[in-house]
């Protein structure tokens, strides 16, 4: 028991710091175009424009403001979090994935704007943890569907052009290539990972079954069949009895 409590507390000590790293990275950054007078929008994603094709990955690093980077920071920290506590195999492929994908496809995509900020990263991570819930359909992917949901449902008007000064677009592909990157390491189970996945048969494993809660066909059933079946068993309950009573 100590040693698995050692282990957690260095897996969530590993998550928190790579979050940590990554968001003090980003107020480096800012810190530093406030302290030099370097135009923004050079290290920016600016769609299909070849010179500056590595805005791709600096533009998601670059922020307009404090009140900018400071809106995208606790997602951030957060989702990085869960990425790399609960997923931690994955964690870099899935990050780095996400974060060329996303910015590729606003720079082959988006409106010719200078596009910064680490909102599509977010957006991206958020449909990873998402998604893979859908896809992998264990309990512990599910629970953290559902936290995503109720931590992040506000987020789906990001993806309308309701301000001109906003990138939807970022928010848009950043879930398209969350999602992308859910279904792409869909089988890539964890250590910690149950095996019980939600499926049509029951499995086995050896000469183990796997265990449920509930008969596989609870779900599929229609009311008639189940109204059918109780009028069978009562008339075969009934028929044993009116047997015992002969006897």
């Amino acid at each position: 028991m100590t040693l698995l409590l050692q282990r957690e507390k260095e897996h969530i000590r590993n998550a928190f710091s790579v979050a940590a790293v990554i968001a003090l990275l980003m107020l480096l950054v800012h810190i530093v175009f406030l302290i030099f007078p370097v135009p923004k929008y050079n290290w920016s994603i600016y769609p299909r424009d070849p010179g500056q094709w590595y805005g791709i990955i600096t533009g998601q690093f670059i922020h307009a403001s404090w009140g900018h980077l400071f809106s995208n920071l606790p997602p951030l920290i957060i989702t990085t979090f869960v990425l790399f506590y609960f997923y931690r195999s994955i964690g870099w492929a899935s990050y780095f994935l996400i974060l060329c994908a996303t910015g590729l496809m606003v720079f082959v995509l988006g409106r010719n704007y200078s596009h910064i900020g680490a909102s599509g990263l977010v957006y991206g991570l958020i449909a990873f943890v998402f998604f893979s819930g859908i896809f992998r359909r264990n309990v512990k992917s599910i629970a953290l569907m559902g936290v995503m949901v109720i931590m992040y449902s506000g987020y789906l008007a990001g993806f309308f052009p309701t301000e001109e000064r906003v990138s939807w677009e970022s928010h848009l592909f950043g879930a398209i290539a969350g999602g992308w990157t859910a279904f792409v390491f869909r089988n890539f189970r964890e250590p910690d990972e149950k095996q019980q996945v939600l499926e049509d048969d029951i499995t086995h494993r050896g000469n183990r079954q796997t265990e449920f809660f509930f008969p596989r066909d609870v779900f599929e059933k229609t009311l008639e069949q189940r109204r059918k079946e109780a009028e069978e068993a009562e008339r075969k309950a009934a028929e044993e009895d009116q047997a015992n009573l002969n006897l």
